[in-house]
């Protein structure tokens, strides 16, 4: 969330213009920059969330079906 050390370049400064600085952007701006990177780690963390909670729910049906198959046997074969 903080300004790029490099807006004084001289590449910068042709685009943006002469009052670019460290810390100033001159003529250009960031618009959806940051909004599109803080969606993205919003999204980031929700898949995360999501199939952390799906893979868990996917070991739950695979050792219920493991189980009825197994029903009356002592010990199960597969796990």
């Amino acid at each position: 969330m903080i300004f790029p050390d490099g807006w004084d370049a001289e590449v910068i400064r042709d685009m943006c213009g002469e009052e670019t600085g460290k810390y100033t952007l001159g003529n250009c701006s960031v618009r959806w920059t940051y909004i599109l990177a803080i969606i993205g780690i919003l999204d980031a963390l929700i898949m995360s969330f999501l199939a952390f909670v799906l893979g868990n729910r996917q070991n739950d049906f695979i050792y219920n079906e493991i189980k009825a198959e197994n029903k009356g046997e002592r010990w199960p074969t597969v796990l």
